[in-house]
């Protein structure tokens, strides 16, 4: 047990790392592992001390989960932000265009 619990510790980094780098797809797949370990887990027989200590990391994996959520909203944001700046510039390029061709 101990060894998938360090695991479910390590599936935290690579989504870390997988948010830093704008890696949309991998960030799936991690996800869809650190899943299917945490259903392994939760399907475990443990003794009552395990059991506090899976609380635990469940808890710690919930706290993490709010502050991934909280970054890919912020690169939202931004992404957002980048493309109606874009979309902004095509129309005065646009209206540039339009008004030269008259």
């Amino acid at each position: 047990m101990s060894m998938l619990l360090h695991e479910l510790n390590g599936f935290s980094v690579k989504i870390t790392k997988a948010i830093e780098l704008n890696d949309w797809e991998n960030l799936s797949e991690i996800l869809m592992q650190r899943q299917a370990r945490l259903e392994e887990l939760l399907n475990t027989n443990s003794s009552e001390d395990d059991q506090r200590i899976i609380q635990d990391v469940l808890e710690s994996i919930q706290v993490m989960d709010k502050l991934f959520i909280d970054t890919v909203l912020l690169k939202k944001t931004e992404l957002f932000k980048d493309f109606q700046s874009v979309a902004q510039g095509r129309k005065c390029v646009k209206a540039y265009y339009a008004t030269a061709i008259n």
